[in-house]
């Protein structure tokens, strides 16, 4: 959970191949826009290089990026299609690493047909056959440091199905990369010791926004097609994206449908739903830091007008669906009306009253605990190496300078396809 403007889950992985085997593996290069922007704010070239855009080259091929085909796509994701066409957002098949997607809108969960990219298929194996060796159940605790450099890593073995602690390890190496992700990467260098000039979890960031479901007269059979087959970006508000969606019930309901007898009562229009999703770079300012017990603590602030921008956002995409014939339109934001069926219904979004801690959102786009610059400003340099510290490197969400804008996994991989080359010229 997030904490800062209001209480916020976030979907992080606990699994070999992390945040890629729970998403919906849509893969963007971080837009122009962005790249220019970070290079301003860090004053570092890497960000408009060649090397990062032959990095996405790489990754994509490695992952077999594609527009998600037609044939996957379900009546979900193309009502969706429609709605943001009716609203002026001309859109198109997500680009996502899957080979022979059959359409199980079970990403979330991993995949079972075995046929997302994530990096327990796509490099993993590969890593192994070139002398990998792999240990799912070692979780590092702390970083090993000696006279000035990293020298390796100790932690406990648990049984990773009652985490009881089995066994404890210690690894010395002549480098460390963490990747453990823009939470656990900060924890895990602060439960170390390691500061770095104090900037280890000072910045934190995420996308907002939130999503919505629209009842429709027809049966649509949501949890028929791709997780997230279709999306679009606004004209009007730079960074504002919206996204088809499917997830569980049970995830979903607890925002739309409550839990006890109100889930009960809403369970039989599942079957009618479709779920647009939208997430925005919004200005926000964050940090990560530990509790007692070495725990994380996190919090992020939205300012107020961020959030009206966001909610702005929630009305077209509410407008939307009605125009194209829901019944009704739900956001389970508290103050806005519950089950909006005219304009005038959705005017309640941009109710002065409904404010950033109104939000009903998942915060699973999170970066830049410890970002990348130039400055004393950083945790890292160009080369994702930790100031002050030989033979440290991170190579995660963690060294974005800001959000992306746009879904993170292509360029965190990319990020770290430039890092690891670089480290693997020093040997």
């Amino acid at each position: 959970m997030v904490g800062g403007s209001a209480t916020t889950p976030s979907l992080q992985a606990r699994c070999l191949g992390g945040g890629s085997v729970v998403n919906s593996a849509i893969m963007f290069r971080l837009p122009d826009w962005v790249r220019e922007l970070w290079e301003r704010e860090t004053g570092l070239m890497l960000f408009r290089s060649a090397d990062l855009d032959a990095a996405y080259d790489r990754v994509f091929a490695r992952t077999h990026v594609a527009p998600t085909p037609m044939s996957v796509m379900s009546k979900r994701n193309l009502i969706t299609r429609d709605a943001l066409a009716a609203a002026g957002l001309e859109g198109e098949p997500l680009p996502r690493a899957v080979v022979g997607c059959d359409g199980c809108a079970d990403c979330l969960t991993g995949c079972t047909g075995g046929h997302k990219q994530s990096m327990d298929r796509a490099y993993l194996p590969a890593a192994e056959k070139d002398g990998a060796r792999i240990f799912t159940c070692a979780e590092v605790e702390r970083v090993l440091v000696e006279n000035g450099r990293a020298v390796g890593v100790e932690g406990r073995v648990v049984d990773p199905r009652g985490l009881r602690r089995l066994a404890r390890f210690r690894v010395r190496a002549r480098n460390v990369v963490l990747a453990a992700g823009p939470v656990q990467t900060p924890v895990l260098l602060l439960n170390s010791g390691i500061h770095a000039n104090h900037t280890v979890g000072a910045t934190f960031f995420a996308h907002v926004g939130g999503g919505m479901v629209g009842i429709m007269d027809q049966v649509v059979e949501p949890w028929l097609g791709a997780t997230q087959g279709w999306g679009a970006f606004s004209k009007v508000t730079r960074g504002l994206k919206y996204e088809s969606l499917w997830a569980s019930p049970a995830v979903l309901m607890v925002r739309w449908g409550d839990v006890g007898e109100r889930f009960m009562k809403r369970l039989e229009e599942v079957k009618n739903a479709v779920v647009v999703a939208f997430v925005y770079r919004a200005n926000v300012t964050g940090k990560v830091g530990r509790l007692p017990d070495g725990s994380p603590a996190t919090s992020i602030f939205i300012p107020e007008e961020e959030a009206r921008t966001t909610l702005r956002g929630a009305k077209v995409a509410a407008d939307a669906l009605l125009k194209i014939g829901a019944r009704y339109v739900h956001t389970g934001i508290p103050g806005v009306v519950d089950e909006m069926r005219t304009p005038r219904d959705t005017e309640s979004l941009l109710d002065p009253k409904v404010k950033a801690k109104h939000l009903q959102m998942t915060m699973n786009h999170i970066f830049g605990s410890c970002r990348m610059s130039a400055d004393a400003t950083g945790t890292v340099d160009e080369h994702g190496r930790v100031k002050g510290l030989d033979g440290l490197y991170l190579c995660d969400g963690s060294i974005f300078p800001s959000p992306s804008a746009v879904n993170p996994q292509a360029t965190i991989m990319a990020l770290s396809d430039v890092i690891s080359r670089r480290l693997g010229e020093l040997h």
